[in-house]
C-alpha cells in the first residue's frame, strides 16, 4: 500500500490497516482520526504537521503468535500531533521529531533511537518508560548512550 491508496481507503470509511508497510510516501499534514495502525511499518514517511488522533500505534500480533511493533525509520514527524493516541512499545529510529508533540498518550516502552527531540513536548502516560539511545533532548542537549531519563544525565553537550 503506498500513501495515496491508504487516504483514499481512509476517505471510503476504512480504518484498519493493522501491520502495513509505507515507504517513500508523503503524508505530510495529513489528519487521520480513530485509525488502527498497529505493527505498523513507516520507512521514510513524511508526517510533517501530520495530526493523529484517536489512533492505534502500538504492538499487534502477528499470525497469532510474535508482537510485532510499530515501527518509524528514518520518518519527518517535525511539528506532528500525536493527540490521545496508542504509542506502547513503538519505535523510533533516525527521526526529525522536532516540534513533535504527543497529548495524552499511551507511550508504555516506546523507544527512540537517535532522534533529534528539539522543541518536543511529551504529554501522556505509561507503565514502563520510555528508552532513549543517542537523543538530541527538547533543549537541544545531545543525550549519547541509553537512558530511561534524559534529564538525569550527566551529559551536557549544547547541539
Amino acid at each position: 500500500m503506498d500513501g495515496e491508496e491508504l487516504l483514499k481507503c481512509y476517505e471510503a470509511g476504512e480504518r484498519d490497516f493493522r501491520a502495513i508497510i509505507l515507504q517513500h510516501t508523503d503524508l505530510s499534514s495529513v489528519k487521520l482520526d480513530s485509525v488502527n495502525l498497529s505493527g505498523a511499518c513507516f520507512y521514510n514517511v513524511n508526517f510533517h504537521g501530520a495530526h493523529l488522533k484517536n489512533v492505534n500505534l502500538s504492538s499487534t500480533e502477528w499470525w497469532g503468535c510474535n508482537l510485532l511493533a510499530v515501527q518509524f525509520w528514518l520518518c519527518n514527524l517535525k511539528d506532528t500531533i500525536i493527540d490521545h493516541c496508542v504509542l506502547e512499545s513503538a519505535r523510533f529510529f533516525d527521526c526529525d521529531l522536532r516540534k513533535f508533540k504527543t497529548i495524552g498518550c499511551n507511550m508504555t516502552c516506546t523507544a527512540f533511537t537517535r532522534v533529534n527531540l528539539q522543541g518536543a513536548e511529551f504529554g501522556g502516560f505509561g507503565e514502563d518508560p520510555c528508552r532513549f539511545w543517542d537523543v538530541i533532548r527538547p533543549d537541544g542537549v545531545l543525550i549519547p548512550g541509553f537512558t530511561f531519563n534524559l534529564y538525569r544525565s550527566s551529559h551536557n553537550k549544547k547541539i
